[in-house]
């Protein structure tokens, strides 16, 4: 029963996406009419130009390949000039102390070679710029020079002639038709491994490596790009080592299709593989997307007057409904004209009901609002009158009290009590009862404690305190510890060196949202050395390092040319949105 009613309920979607009204079946019939006959022609022209494209992008990889590969061709072929030079040169130097001599001035004066050296036929390098024999038969060079004279380029690395891997060029020596050696070239791999700079970003291919006959890597462009996650399975240098370029698409093992282009850069030597993204290198020339695109302009045309008369001026009309509604909460008064299809008669109705729903929807969140800062309101006026209560019993207490020093006590916890209903005062008559003025929090802080007037001078206070608005979490904190710091500074100070008695309180904003708050108040000329470590002591002490940890930053004293100061710097908090506060 349950499966027949879902094919019945399937149906009759299906019915309404596309019946005459619907907005498919219309823009489908245009569309097609509009594609056919140009599509049809697109296929035929886009088949013919494929090969060439394909051609032509093939040629290009190749020449970019080759032009990236240039700085290691010119480097190689070089090598092979200056080995064949010295070929001659040094047959006229029997003995190996001159030779070696002559071929470390040479290295001295070109300084791109690491190592140049004659290979006897027996495998011994006895003449070189190190200036020691070299035994070459253990080496993978000698095996290849021991086949046939040939033209030889490889990569090793031997501490005796080098701390890095070196690309070997080697050269033989004929005379007389008579093998004499192997002239040989160590250079540096890192001399000639780096890009082009005559290659822009954009032409730089993912890869480019150069190798020998043997398939063995020379240098490797891009170090970033390991060759084993770039090449595809069972792709093998060494079979790649053809007079003729070449170039392929495959996939590499990480699922990327690339395009493989081989070309040779000395001939049966050395050969580069330049490793190019597909959608770069075999990308269609301009003519054959034309068809595409004059298929798309004419489909344009046809698609245009249809989806315009039909979908377009009305969503059009609706979206100004939606904007003026997210400016002004207008709901759209106009009616749905006869021609809208269907579906956009449906959405345009369940705009109009969520618009509703959501009207009714701020409007109790609104009443909610108001109702909590009302209440919240409340609450803070009455802790606010709860505290001032406690401080006039307090007061009572005192003028009952004859031990002075249990009045300082009680008076000092008065300033405490004092100091929490400013907060709550001043939250209730704020506008916004989850911020506080801390610039208005302190004066009020200031004005509470009063400035009791140094001996024998006036007292003055100065203020520098920046409009900062703080959470309530913060505010209670700072008000504690200024209040204490306050109270300290009070009771310590004493003329400057001018005769004038003060205290300053700052509060500024520093870099980012850093903020500092400074009390500081001036002292006699001469202190004792021990009078920074009598305030050191005491609960008002402590509560100051207490309350400058809630805030987030440690207090810090100091006392120099008769000023004692106390700062504590720490980061603005933002609010924390949480959805269950609503």
């Amino acid at each position: 029963m349950s499966e027949a009613t879902g094919e019945r309920n399937r149906a009759a979607s299906a019915g309404r996406w596309f019946s005459a009204h619907g907005l498919v079946l219309r823009v489908v019939a245009f569309l097609t009419i509009a594609l056919m006959p140009i599509g049809l022609i697109a296929i035929y022209q886009t088949a013919e130009f494929q090969r060439e494209t394909l051609r032509r992008s093939e040629l290009s990889l190749l020449a970019l390949t080759a032009q990236a590969g240039a700085p290691v061709e010119q480097t190689i072929e070089r090598a092979f000039g200056v080995a064949e030079a010295l070929g001659v040169v040094i047959d006229e130097l029997d003995d190996p102390a001159s030779c070696s001599s002559y071929l470390d001035r040479y290295i001295e004066g070109r300084r791109l070679y690491a190592m140049i050296g004659l290979v006897d036929p027996d495998g011994t390098m006895r003449c070189s710029s190190l200036d020691r024999p070299l035994d070459m038969r253990d080496t993978g060079i000698w095996a290849q020079m021991s086949v046939t004279p040939s033209s030889i380029v490889t990569l090793s690395q031997r501490p005796e002639i080098a701390d890095e891997p070196v690309i070997n060029v080697a050269s033989p020596i004929e005379e007389d038709g008579r093998f004499m050696g192997y002239v040989q070239l160590a250079i540096p791999q890192r001399r000639i491994a780096a890009p082009s700079g005559l290659i822009t970003a954009e032409r730089r291919p993912i890869q480019l490596v150069t190798y020998n006959e043997l398939g063995e890597q020379l240098t490797v462009q891009n170090p970033d790009r390991p060759l084993d996650s770039l090449l595809p399975k069972d792709f093998d240098l060494s079979s790649r080592t053809g007079l003729r370029g070449t170039a392929t698409a495959a996939v590499s093992p990480e699922g990327e299709r690339l395009v493989y282009a081989m070309t040779p850069l000395v001939t049966g030597a050395v050969f580069a593989l330049g490793i190019w993204p597909a959608a770069e290198g075999f990308a269609s020339p301009l003519l054959p997307s034309l068809f595409p695109i004059l298929m798309w302009g004419a489909s344009l045309l046809v698609a245009y007057y249809a989806i315009h008369r039909l979908v377009i001026r009305h969503v059009s009309r609706l979206g100004r409904s939606m904007r003026r509604f997210g400016a002004n909460r207008q709901l759209p008064s106009q009616a749905s004209t006869g021609d809208m299809s269907r579906e956009l008669r449906e959405i345009e109705g369940e705009f109009v009901q969520m618009a509703g729903n959501i009207l009714q929807d701020e409007a109790r969140l609104e009443d909610q609002l108001r109702e909590r800062g009302i209440l919240l309101k409340e609450v803070h006026h009455r802790v606010k009158n709860n505290l001032q209560l406690i401080s006039s019993i307090m007061s009572m207490q005192m003028r009952r009290t004859p031990d002075a020093t249990t009045r300082e006590i009680l008076s000092r916890l008065q300033d405490r009590v004092l100091g929490l209903a400013t907060i709550h005062r001043t939250l209730y008559e704020s506008q916004d009862v989850g911020r506080v003025n801390a610039a208005r929090l302190l004066r009020e802080i200031v004005a509470q404690q009063g400035a009791a007037s140094a001996p024998g001078s006036k007292l003055s206070t100065r203020l520098d305190l920046e409009d900062l608005e703080l959470l309530p979490d913060q505010a209670v904190p700072l008000s504690l510890l200024t209040s204490e710091a306050l109270a300290n500074a009070l009771s310590n100070v004493a003329p400057d060196e001018t005769g004038e008695a003060w205290v300053a309180v700052s509060l500024r904003r520093e870099a980012e949202d850093m903020v500092r708050l400074e009390i500081a108040n001036s002292t006699a000329a001469e202190t004792p050395r021990d009078a920074g470590a009598a305030r050191s002591q005491g609960l008002g002490t402590n509560l100051i390092q207490a309350f400058a940890a809630q805030l987030g930053g440690p207090s810090e004293t100091s006392h120099e040319l008769g000023v004692y100061r106390l700062s504590t710097r720490f980061r603005v908090r933002e609010m924390q949105y949480d959805p269950q506060d609503y």
